[in-house]
């Protein structure tokens, strides 16, 4: 019971380590890594009898049976260097049987793993290329079904290529036979701390920050190229005050140091996962290289580095899998990750990282987005946490139809929601600042993992601010309309409104993602194909017949360019002539009559007038 308690109640993942060496040891031989080639031999204290090991399969921070299961090329059990056979489970196909000999006390286990070229999302997807790599624990082991990974004394040590180096929170030395080797610790912080190796790998400090000027913060950055790991002169500087705006908010710093593994490839899927002591963020190669790019950066790192303390330190009790194998109940990922969502852009913006106006745009961005989509007349926001493990991977066709992700974004309206009404309900003296100082306040350098559930949350506003927080909240999630977030920005003294004035936010994601965004006007997303990746329903192009994974082939009778598309919505403007659209569909052709005449149309945010401005308050630096 007490082991138990230690690992699920909130004890220290350290302090679940015995001091007498480790269950299970894993090295990871990634020298034949340029060929998406790794061997891993394990090493696993067991007993004689019948052992069911489990491939790690709901993976913390994916939240979906995500373990990539069909990157193992080779696998062999072995005791005493006899072959052993093993069995596969035909209803749970990453747990297999195996039958432990008398006199056995150690399984040696071999994994052969050929990682992705394409394709997959998250664990499944591309994390190496011929100059670096993202080795991530999870991928290369097998554990005991039903065992508690948080008290599994663990020993990890990996082989990369002659040239390169790596990286980890894990302290390291130099190990047998060239490898370099890990701090023993709990396999449920091996599993938590991955390994950035690379050829070209800079590291930068951050300057000490308040309240914990002892604790470090760095980033380290590989890429495919030297050049692409260059930082602008204030780089260290401005980073060094997002952990300072941080530290002031969480008020508690339950890590021993904090690094950043920046991985900058255009070969590699381009995502961010955190975790306790570091994140996992990789990005394009030249995201560093102007202005919009290092903005898509500090919300990308801003993001992870606020998920651990919400997420890794405070942690909801359906997201705990102690053996990799016990489905996640994603309830409460409207906490998780869209009060992440919310610090992860509050607080570049705070540090400088961001332009209080351009945050501005980024909320405007989304409020239009949810304006003008019909998914939420239908599906309310809680239903996209419940059915988080399904939506990560639905197609983008009709995706503002159906709903994806939302409690990402549509949850940031929620927590603005939260601090205008603390702030209302305390007569100014309270905002959600007091909330993450209660929240997430916990042991200073120490990393340990504390659950909670929904009602824990309302007990902590109510003790800040007495009113009806579940009301206020279950109004964001459970209603089935976009009253409560509209009404939520109003909360805050800005509201939602449409010009021809181009919205920063949509720029840099049109660039960086390669799209063409038009949904507020004629109701077309494209690809830079000209492919129609999604339509608004009800509005023009709909109306006109156009949906998604059709083709654009010409506008008014010229080859389609995002430009040439642009120019006929301001023209037909003028004319009051309908747009005429060739489209492709699936080998068919037909000319789509769009009749739209409102010109170019993008969201903004506008004040309220006569209201509290609560959201440049949010915004305000409380560092000084």
């Amino acid at each position: 019971m007490t082991r138990i308690r230690c690992a699920v109640l909130g004890a220290l993942l350290l302090a679940c380590v015995p001091a007498f060496g480790a269950d299970l040891t894993v090295r990871i031989d990634a020298r034949d890594v340029a060929r998406r080639h790794l061997q891993t031999h394990e090493t696993l204290a067991v007993k004689p009898g019948q052992l069911v090991l489990v491939y790690p399969k709901w993976i913390p921070a994916e939240h979906a049976p995500a373990g990539p299961l069909d990157s193992i090329i080779g696998f062999e059990i072995a005791a005493n260097g006899q072959k052993l056979a093993w069995k596969r489970d035909p209803y749970e196909m990453y747990a297999i049987t195996v039958t432990v000999p008398a006199g056995v006390n150690r399984l040696d286990i071999t994994l052969d793993s050929g990682l992705p070229a394409d394709g997959g999302g998250f664990s499944s997807s591309p994390g190496s290329t011929a100059r670096l790599a993202i080795l991530r624990w999870n991928e290369f082991l097998m554990l005991p079904k039903g065992r508690d990974a948080a008290t599994i004394p663990s020993i990890g040590s990996v082989l990369i290529p002659a040239g390169w180096t790596a990286t980890c929170s894990l302290d390291s030395h130099p190990g047998e036979g060239g490898a370099l080797e890990f701090e023993s610790v709990s396999l449920a912080q091996l599993i938590d701390s991955p390994v950035q190796a690379g050829q070209f790998i800079r590291r930068v400090d951050l300057p000490g920050s308040e309240p914990h000027p002892d604790i470090h913060h760095s980033i380290s950055i590989a890429a495919d190229t030297a050049e692409a790991t260059d930082v602008p002169p204030d780089f260290a500087a401005n980073y060094g005050k997002l952990a300072a705006e941080a530290g002031s908010v969480f008020a508690s710093r339950h890590y021993r140091h904090y690094v950043w593994l920046l991985s900058l490839s255009d070969h590699i899927a381009h995502f961010g996962e955190e975790h306790h002591e570091s994140s996992d963020d990789r990005l394009s190669e030249t995201i560093l290289k102007d202005d919009d790019g290092r903005k898509v950066l500090a919300g990308l790192l801003g993001h992870e580095y606020v998920h651990s303390w919400n997420g890794k330190f405070r942690r909801p009790q359906g997201l705990l899998s102690p053996d990799y194998l016990k489905p996640m109940d994603g309830s409460l990922l409207w906490v998780y990750e869209g009060m992440t969502e919310f610090w992860g852009d509050v607080l570049p913006t705070r540090a400088g990282l961001i332009k209080p106006e351009d945050y501005r745009d980024l909320i405007a961005e989304n409020a239009g987005h949810y304006d003008i989509s019909s998914g939420p007349n239908w599906r309310p926001l809680a239903d996209t946490a419940v059915e988080a493990q399904v939506l990560y991977d639905s197609p983008r066709a009709w995706s503002s139809a159906r709903r994806g992700v939302d409690f990402y974004e549509a949850s940031v309206f929620l927590w603005l929601d939260v601090d205008a009404q603390l702030r209302a309900h305390s007569g100014g003296k309270a905002t959600l600042d007091d909330f993450t100082h209660r929240f997430y306040s916990g042991t200073d350098g120490k990393p340990e993992v504390k659950p909670y559930v929904e009602n824990d949350l309302y007990t902590t506003l109510a003790a800040i601010a007495p009113a009806d927080w579940r009301g206020i909240i279950r109004k964001h999630l459970d209603v089935a309309d976009n009253t409560a977030l509209l009404e939520g920005l109003k909360h805050t003294g800005w509201q939602l409104s449409y010009s021809a004035e181009k919205n920063i936010y949509v720029e840099i994601a049109s660039k960086i993602r390669k799209r063409t965004r038009l949904e507020w006007s004629i109701g077309l997303n494209l690809d830079e194909k000209g492919v129609i990746s999604d339509v608004i329903e009800g509005r023009a192009a709909a109306l006109a017949g156009a949906a998604p994974e059709m083709t654009l082939v010409a506008v008014n009778g010229k080859k389609f360019t995002p430009e040439l598309l642009e120019a006929a919505i301001v023209a037909a403007q003028a004319s009051h002539k309908p747009i005429e659209l060739l489209v492709e569909n699936d080998d068919y052709y037909r000319t789509l009559s769009v009749a739209y005449f409102d010109g170019p149309r993008f969201p903004h945010l506008t004040r309220v007038e006569g209201t509290p401005d609560t959201l440049s308050e949010v915004l305000k630096s409380h560092v000084h």
